[in-house]
C-alpha cells in the first residue's frame, strides 16, 4: 500500500491561511529569540570585558584610620578622615554578630559560588509582586562597595555577578566576611563592625550581647535611618530600629544560629545606645599635648613628601596627609607627654610678659569660621627644644594657652615674625668664621655709609642709637650684639649670597629668608623657633646640621615600615668644627656679664646664647643651648603690634627661655653640669695670634701705640689664617716728642665710604686718605 495519497478534497481556505500564519509568526519569534539571545550575549561579554580587573590588593586599601603614640608607645588619638575604619579580623568577631549578618544578607553564603541563583529568582518574583528585595550576596556586596559604584543598573549588575565568581575563586568563605564586615557603611563617617560597636554603644566588639550585634546586623540596608541612635534620640521612634533587629532575630531563630531560649532572652532585652557618638572616635575629639602633635603630623607629612619623591607645594601636602588620614598607619612621634606638659605649663603661667604699648592691642579676636571668634591674650609666645645630638624634638609649644580646637596657629612654626639679632650668629658670625676670620678679626662700627646697605643713611643704627666704637673685634660686636658693625660684617666678609646659604644648610626655609641686609644682619627674617633651635643645636653639634624630628617611624597598616625617621633625616656638616667652637665661645659671652644675655643662666649649667629684639619693639627672641638641649623663645603679637618700648631679648625672653630649659632639664633628671663643646681649642686646629686692632693685620710697633686707643687684640684663628702680613694702615708720627700710631685708609677700605675726613677723625684722630700722612692733622 502507498504510504500516500491524492487529496480527494480541496483544503479548507481559512484553516490553511491560519496554518500558515502560525507557522510564520513561529520561525519569526524563533528568529527573534535568536537575535536577541544573541544579542544579550553580546552585550552581557561587552559589559563583563569592561568590568574593572579583579584587584584584592583594593580591599585593604579601603580607608583606615591611623593612630599617633607617643614615645613610650601609648596611644595620643586616632587621625582619620571622611571614613572612620578600625580594621579587625574574623576572629574578633562575636559569632552572633557573624550569625546576624549571614541570617539577614545571604543565608546560603556558605553553599553557593558567590551567586545566588535561587535568590536571584526569588528576589524577581517579589520585586514583580511589588515586594521589592534585593538579590544580592554578601561576595556580591563586597565587590560593589570597593570596586563598583552603587547605579542601579543591569551592567553593574552583569559585572557585579561576574567579579563575585572571581572573587570566591580567588578568597576563601572567611576571608570574604572578614573583609565585607570592616568595610559595610554603618552610617554617618563609619564603616565596618568595630567602629560601629564602638560609636552606637561605646563597646569593643567582644563586649556585645546578642540583641546590639542583630542590631548591626539590622542596620546594613538602611545604616543611616535605622542606626538605634538616630532612631531612639532624633526620630523618637525606637520601634523603627527594634522591629528590624526582632525580624533579624527571628531570622537567626529560624535558621537554628540560637537556641529558642537565646531568642527569648534577647526579645526580652531592649537597647541601650549611646547619646552622642563615643569619643574615641569622635572626629571632633580634643586630644592633649595638640602643639606637638600636630606639629608631627606636619613633620611626617614633610618626611612622606621625601619617601615619595614629591615636591613640597600645598597641593601635594594635601595628598600626603589625605593617604595619612586614610592608610591605617601607626605613627610613633617623640612626644613625652610629661615634658610637653611642664613646657606648656611654663609659657602659659609666666608671670613676666611684656605689656603692649597700647592697651587696645592687649587682646586679639581670632576667627575660626562660622561666625564663631575666639579671644587671645597678647602678647603670644612660642618656644621649641630640641635634643641637639639627634634631632629629636623634645617639646613644641605653639601659644600661651594649650589649645581647645584643632588646628589653631601654632606659632612654633607657622609664625613668620622676625627674630632679631638671634639670627646674626647663624647668618653673619658663624659664615665669616667659617671663611677664614677670627673672633678678632676687627669689624668697623661707625655712623658712615656702608657699601650695598640700602636705607636712608646708608647704614643700620645700632640700638638705642648709640654705642659706637669706630672699630671692634667680631666677637666684641658680636657679644654686644651691634647692627651696624654685623653690617659692615655682613658685606665686607660674608656677602648676601653666602648668608643666605649657610641658612638654607641650616634647614631654615627659603620662604623665611629674606635675603638683604636687613634680613640677614638684623633678623627681620621670619626665621620659626624650631628653626632657631635646630641652627643653635647645628653649633653645639661641631657645625653638623641635624634636621629636627617629632617622629620616630610611621608603620603601615600591614606592620611593615613606612618611614624610618634615621633614613631620612638630613644631615650635613655646615660649618668647620672649629667655627662651631668659636661661635659657641662667644655666645657663652653673650649670657655673660658683659653681653646682653645674661637672664637666660640657670641652674649652674653652661649656657650659650643670643638675644634678639626687633625694629620697633614688635617681638623679643632668644635662642641658645647646653651641653644637652638647643631652644629658642619668641615673644610677640598676633598682629605685629609693638611691646612696650623697653620690651628687649634681654629682658624679656632670655628669662623665659630659662625657665623653659630649667624645667626640661629637671624633669629629665639632668643635673650635671658640662661643657658645649668638649674639646680643646688646639685639638680642633685653633692658635692664638695678635692682631692690629685696626686693620687685623700683624702688629707693627705703630699699632701698638695707636694715637686712638686702639688695642692689639689676642684672639683664636684656624692655624693657617693667623696674620703674617705686617700693618699697612698705621703709620708712625712723633708729636711734642712722643711717638703715636695712626692710620692712613688704604683704597678700598670700607672707611673710604665716609662723606669726609671728619666723619672719620672723630673715632680715628689723625686718620689720613693720604699715605705719605701729609693731611694728619691735630
Amino acid at each position: 500500500m502507498s504510504l500516500f495519497r491524492v487529496r480527494q478534497r480541496e483544503q479548507n481556505f481559512l484553516l490553511s491561511v491560519c496554518m500558515m500564519t502560525v507557522r510564520m509568526l513561529f520561525f519569526v519569534i524563533l528568529l527573534t529569540g535568536l537575535v536577541g539571545g544573541g544579542l544579550l550575549v553580546g552585550v552581557g561579554k561587552a559589559w563583563i570585558e569592561t568590568a574593572p580587573e579583579l584587584d584584592l590588593s583594593f580591599l585593604h586599601s579601603q580607608a583606615q584610620n591611623s593612630y599617633i603614640y607617643d614615645k613610650y608607645g601609648n596611644l595620643i588619638t586616632e587621625y582619620r578622615g571622611t571614613e572612620n575604619r578600625i580594621y579587625a579580623s574574623l576572629s574578633e568577631m562575636p559569632q552572633y554578630l557573624i550569625d546576624a549578618v549571614i541570617a539577614t544578607e545571604d543565608a546560603r553564603f556558605y553553599e553557593h559560588n558567590g551567586v545566588d541563583v535561587k535568590r536571584i529568582f526569588g528576589s524577581l518574583v517579589q520585586n514583580l509582586m511589588g515586594n521589592t528585595q534585593g538579590g544580592s550576596t554578601i561576595t556580591q556586596q563586597l565587590v560593589r562597595n570597593t570596586l563598583l559604584t552603587q547605579e542601579q543598573t543591569l551592567k553593574r549588575k552583569a559585572q557585579e555577578a561576574y567579579l563575585a565568581l572571581q572573587m570566591t575563586k580567588q578568597l576563601s568563605k572567611d576571608e570574604v566576611l572578614e573583609e565585607y564586615l570592616n568595610t559595610i557603611f554603618m552610617g554617618g563617617s563609619n564603616y565596618g563592625m568595630k567602629v560601629a560597636a564602638l560609636d552606637y554603644f561605646g563597646k569593643d566588639l567582644s563586649q556585645l550581647s546578642l540583641r546590639e550585634c542583630a542590631c548591626l546586623a539590622a542596620m546594613i540596608r538602611s545604616p543611616n535611618a535605622r542606626n538605634p541612635r538616630r532612631c531612639y534620640f532624633v526620630t523618637n521612634n525606637p520601634d523603627y530600629c527594634e522591629s528590624r533587629v526582632n525580624y533579624t532575630l527571628k531570622r537567626m531563630l529560624d535558621l537554628e544560629y540560637i537556641s529558642q531560649a537565646e531568642y527569648d532572652q534577647a526579645m526580652s532585652e531592649t537597647l541601650e545606645a549611646s547619646v552622642q557618638q563615643t569619643s574615641a572616635i569622635a572626629s571632633n575629639t580634643m586630644y592633649d599635648n595638640a602643639f606637638y602633635v600636630e606639629y608631627a603630623i606636619y613633620d611626617v607629612v614633610t618626611k612622606m613628601l621625601r619617601v615619595e619623591e614629591l615636591e613640597d607645594t600645598s597641593y601635594n601636602r594635601t595628598l600626603m596627609e589625605r593617604k595619612l588620614r586614610t592608610g591605617g598607619y601607626r605613627i610613633y612621634t617623640c612626644l613625652d607627654p610629661e615634658v610637653q606638659k611642664g613646657v606648656q605649663e611654663v609659657i602659659t603661667n609666666w608671670g613676666n610678659y611684656p605689656s603692649m604699648r597700647y592697651s587696645s592691642d592687649a587682646e586679639y579676636r581670632s576667627s575660626l569660621g562660622n561666625g564663631e571668634y575666639l579671644t587671645l591674650v597678647q602678647p603670644q609666645a612660642a618656644a621649641a627644644v630640641m635634643d641637639w645630638s639627634t634631632g629629636e624634638l623634645v617639646a613644641v609649644v605653639g601659644g600661651r594657652q594649650e589649645p581647645t580646637q584643632k588646628r589653631l596657629l601654632n606659632r612654633a612654626y607657622q609664625m613668620n615674625m622676625p627674630v632679631g639679632s638671634s639670627l646674626k650668629p647663624l647668618s653673619v658670625y658663624a659664615p665669616a668664621f667659617d671663611l677664614g676670620y677670627s673672633p678678632g678679626t676687627p669689624v668697623l662700627n661707625l655712623p658712615i655709609p656702608i657699601n650695598g646697605w640700602v636705607s636712608e643713611n646708608g647704614y643700620p643704627a645700632n640700638y638705642g642709637g648709640g654705642g659706637y666704637t669706630g672699630v671692634e673685634t667680631l666677637r666684641y660686636a658680636m657679644t654686644k650684639s651691634h647692627n651696624t658693625s654685623t653690617a659692615q660684617a655682613l658685606y665686607s666678609y660674608v656677602g648676601l649670597e653666602n648668608s643666605v646659604n649657610y641658612l638654607l644648610r641650616l634647614g631654615i626655609n627659603a620662604d623665611h629668608i629674606i635675603g638683604t641686609g636687613s634680613g640677614l644682619a638684623l633678623g627681620s627674617s621670619g626665621v620659626s623657633v624650631i628653626e632657631l633651635a635646630a641652627g643653635f643645636g647645628a653649633l653645639a653639634n661641631m657645625g653638623q646640621y641635624l634636621e629636627p624630628y617629632a617622629f620616630t617611624r610611621v608603620m603601615n597598616a600591614d606592620g611593615s615600615t613606612y618611614i624610618d625617621v634615621n633614613g631620612v633625616q638630613t644631615r650635613r656638616q655646615v660649618f668647620k668644627p672649629s667655627t662651631a667652637w668659636l661661635t659657641v665661645d662667644i655666645l657663652k659671652q653673650c649670657v655673660g656679664a658683659k653681653g646682653t644675655g645674661g637672664r637666660a643662666n640657670f641652674g649652674g649649667f653652661t649656657v650659650a646664647g643670643k638675644t634678639g629684639t626687633n625694629y620697633n619693639n614688635i617681638g623679643v627672641t632668644f635662642a641658645g643651648m647646653t651641653a644637652y638641649y638647643s631652644a629658642a623663645v619668641w615673644i610677640g603679637a598676633d598682629t605685629y603690634k609693638p611691646l612696650v618700648s623697653n620690651a628687649t631679648g634681654g629682658t624679656f625672653a632670655a628669662p623665659l627661655w630659662a625657665a623653659v630649659m630649667s624645667k626640661v632639664h629637671s624633669l629629665k633628671g639632668i643635673t650635671a653640669n658640662q661643657d658645649i663643646i668638649d674639646r680643646s681649642p688646639s685639638s680642633l686646629g685653633l692658635v692664638k695670634a695678635e692682631a692690629c686692632g685696626v686693620s687685623g693685620m700683624k702688629p707693627t710697633s705703630a699699632c701698638r701705640h695707636d694715637a686712638n686707643g686702639y688695642k692689639v687684640t689676642e684672639d683664636y684663628y684656624l692655624s693657617g689664617t693667623e696674620p703674617t702680613a705686617p700693618c699697612n694702615m698705621h703709620r708712625a708720627v712723633t708729636v711734642k716728642g712722643r711717638t703715636y700710631g695712626v692710620i692712613y685708609v688704604p683704597q678700598g677700605h670700607p672707611l673710604r665710604m665716609a662723606e669726609s675726613l671728619d666723619d672719620i677723625r672723630e673715632y680715628f684722630r689723625g686718620a689720613s686718605f693720604d699715605s705719605d700722612m701729609s693731611n694728619v692733622g691735630d
